[in-house]
């Protein structure tokens, strides 16, 4: 008997789990193609005058998410002197979000989250409220600095 209910209880959780209509493909694409389309606006917009300065690279990973699977997406990274900056998308399945990229530093990580279309927020503080500031060229510029060696 304790086994039927236990197996009850596991299919209504399954089920609860994964909301009706959500085709699971096109979240995917759409996260992918928004990663690209940042990647771009930070490469030719917001560091064009510093575009000589530093060093641009695109590496491929593989992210794995809960209903999605396995997909690839790239890593931006920054290179200036002996120095990275890494931007990593982590996924698109994020509470409060639609997607999230981390940024990794030498003196630090910071948070980027994408809310849809070109809604892209840099993360200020999570507690004890989430609070975001929209991402620009001068709130990029202040995030690097702030994660970057002097």
């Amino acid at each position: 008997m304790a086994q039927d209910q236990l197996q009850k209880f596991f299919q209504e959780k399954k089920q609860k789990a994964q909301p009706a209509g959500v085709d699971w493909g096109v979240k995917r694409d759409a996260w992918i193609a928004a990663v690209s389309d940042l990647y771009r606006k930070i490469e030719d917009d917001y560091l064009k005058a510093a575009k000589a300065d530093v060093d641009i690279e695109r590496r491929d990973k593989v992210v794995t998410e809960n209903q999605i699977g396995e997909y690839h997406v790239p890593d931006l990274v920054l290179c200036v002197g002996d120095e990275e900056v890494v931007f990593s998308p982590r996924g698109t399945n994020i509470v409060g979000a639609r997607g999230r990229i981390d940024v990794e530093g030498e003196r630090g990580d910071a948070t980027i989250v994408w809310r849809g279309e070109d809604d892209w927020s840099i993360v200020v503080s999570r507690t004890p409220r989430l609070r975001l500031v929209e991402l620009t060229a001068d709130s990029l510029a202040d995030l690097l600095k702030g994660i970057m060696r002097p």
